[in-house]
């Protein structure tokens, strides 16, 4: 399985759709890469071009792989292993394809329906012959520039009533469900 999965806080949109940098959230990481890892997946990168939000993450992974937490929980361990930190999502996709020698399939996600969308029955199938990175935004959602700059988006989760807004931690969570079924 060569599927990735990336948590992007810049460029995503505030409510009122300016482009913003939101902060890293510790519970973000850890379920992010917790559920990432029970999925079968390759990598986990976390998107902030802030360098100080680089350290928060940096200080996360190395309570799990370094600190007390390593003896204290494992398992935890398993699950930072797979973290990585980059200033923007192309660094990602540069990653994954310098790893792989092949060209990855960049998918973004919304709780918004796109001109671009793709099912989870497709995506199932896009995912068993190509390297795969799966973009899910913070704040309000992927940039505009990044929807536009994706190979597909993943159509939205939809629940039996209206009310579509999820946190990104169940959303991912759902996702990698839905794919790895």
């Amino acid at each position: 399985n060569n599927v990735n999965t990336a948590l992007v806080h810049y460029p995503v949109t505030n409510k009122h759709g300016e482009i913003v940098t939101t902060s890293v959230t510790l519970f973000d990481i850890h379920d992010i890469a917790r559920s990432s890892v029970t999925f079968g997946m390759n990598s986990f990168y976390v998107v902030n071009h802030a360098p100080k939000q680089h350290k928060v993450v940096q200080r996360v992974t190395s309570f799990w792989d370094h600190g007390f937490g390593k003896q204290y929980n494992s398992n935890r361990k398993e699950a930072f292993d797979i973290v990585k930190t980059v200033k923007f999502w192309e660094e990602a996709r540069q990653d994954i394809e310098r790893r792989t020698g092949q060209p990855v399939i960049t998918i973004g996600t919304s709780a918004k329906p796109s001109k671009n969308s793709v099912s989870f029955k497709k995506t199932r199938e896009i995912i068993q012959d190509h390297p795969v990175l799966i973009l899910f935004g913070t704040g309000w959602g992927l940039s505009k520039e990044i929807i536009q700059n994706v190979d597909f988006m993943l159509e939205p989760i939809y629940g039996p009533t209206n009310y579509n807004h999820l946190s990104v931690r169940s959303a991912v969570a759902i996702i990698l469900y839905e794919l790895t079924k």
